[in-house]
């Protein structure tokens, strides 16, 4: 055999496959640091897995759920006012999402067995009744016999929807902080009460009316034809009152902020960043209305719970069906090929929701069904099936209930 050159001790030392070496340790080191940081800040855990404080990640939690409202309202403040004439392109992606999430949630309800069994008659005769309303709206809009009360009762329902609409959007901003506080390890005794964080949501509402209202009349009657007869009532009494309602409506804003600062600080001393960053970013969009274009932080304040809602979905599906059930449900079998599922059924959604926006005002303007536009269709068709989305979500992702904290 022919004898190897005896290497020296300085040319061993400097190998890279010495044990122990200082050139050998840089790129372990360097790995590790990488693989540490994608680790705490952006990994997704596996299903089997749940984050100890943060619902997906760090980095994902705050994109999705705390600041994503910041990629729309910015390029938005850029443009001009005219939704259809200088960030349509953006509004149409906002509408596009708004109407993908409403339908998000369905086939999780009506395509799990065990779900629409335990909810059957809940997922049936409210969905129900919307529909035949939905049906029966060109007939109450247009037929003489029903004029006055048929178009009073249709305004009385997009009112109604208006209204939920804005409960459920700050509704889901509570819901989001309850889930961190349910994922919280603290003692039970200590942690922040629902009632703090539901003021701290909902403590802009006074503020809104008593300020925005009167500030803003003209572009309130001008985007509200639908429910001016409410919305007048509305702003005549706000702009009566305005100056005895202002301050108060401040006070309740800082003394609900005063209060969250104190609970959470009691509860764990600010060391939840999660909670600090949802409430953040919520306490930042909210006051946004009082300095920016309104219909823009609206516009924004739909893109984010559009996409938080479709994150949570997501996050939890993946975790819920993680076990497979025998029989499987038809959800379970088409969350095998997750990526296919989503992608699919969102890209269908998501293009519906688009070409609406951009194409109904011309396109369908003068397309008549049964006496109606087919734009206003559209429009009722929104109201409709978003009574339904708040409707089932009211009853599918309590976070008190022990499933759903089991799959967070």
């Amino acid at each position: 055999m022919k004898q190897q050159p005896v290497r020296s001790a300085r040319q061993q030392s400097s190998s890279p496959s010495a044990s122990g070496t200082r050139a050998g340790s840089l790129p372990n080191a360097r790995s590790k640091g990488r693989t540490s940081w994608w680790t705490s800040l952006v990994r997704i855990p596996a299903p089997d897995q749940s984050s100890p404080r943060w619902h997906v990640s760090p980095v994902i939690d705050m994109a999705a759920y705390h600041f994503s409202w910041v990629w729309l309202l910015i390029p938005m403040l850029l443009a001009g006012p005219d939704r259809y004439q200088d960030y349509l392109g953006l509004f149409a992606l906002v509408m596009a999402f708004n109407f993908t999430h409403r339908h998000f949630g369905l086939p999780y309800a009506y395509l799990d067995g065990d779900v629409f069994r335990t909810h059957q008659q809940k997922l049936t005769w409210f969905p129900l009744a919307c529909v035949i309303m939905l049906v029966a709206t060109p007939f109450l809009l247009t037929r003489r016999a029903v004029s006055w009360w048929g178009v009073s009762f249709v305004s009385a329902i997009v009112f109604f929807s208006l209204v939920w609409n804005f409960w459920h959007v700050y509704m889901q901003k509570y819901g989001i902080l309850r889930l961190y506080m349910a994922k919280d390890p603290g003692p039970a005794e200590r942690k922040t009460p629902g009632w703090v964080d539901r003021l701290l949501i909902f403590c802009w509402f006074p503020l809104y009316f008593s300020y925005l209202a009167p500030k803003h009349r003209q572009l309130i009657s001008d985007n509200a034809n639908d429910i001016k007869a409410y919305t007048t009532v509305v702003v005549d009494f706000m702009t009566r009152y305005e100056t005895l309602l202002v301050v108060p409506s401040v006070l309740i804003v800082v003394t609900a902020a005063g209060l969250w600062l104190w609970h959470d600080w009691r509860a764990h001393a600010f060391k939840n960043r999660a909670r600090l960053s949802a409430a953040g970013g919520t306490f930042l969009l909210s006051s946004a209305l009082l300095w920016a274009d309104p219909i823009k932080v609206y516009v924004a304040y739909g893109f984010s719970h559009a996409i938080e809602y479709m994150v949570f979905v997501w996050a939890y599906q993946r975790r819920a069906y993680r076990v497979r059930k025998d029989p499987p449900t038809v959800m379970q079998r088409l969350l095998q090929r997750p990526i296919s599922w989503y992608i699919a059924f969102s890209a269908v959604l998501l293009t519906v929701g688009a070409l609406s926006t951009v194409y109904g005002r011309t396109l369908l303007a003068d397309l008549d069904l049964l006496g109606l536009p087919a734009t206003r269709w559209l429009f009722y068709y929104a109201v409709y099936e978003s009574l339904i989305h708040f409707y089932t979500d009211g009853f599918l992702w309590k976070m008190r209930k022990a499933q759903v904290r089991a799959n967070i």
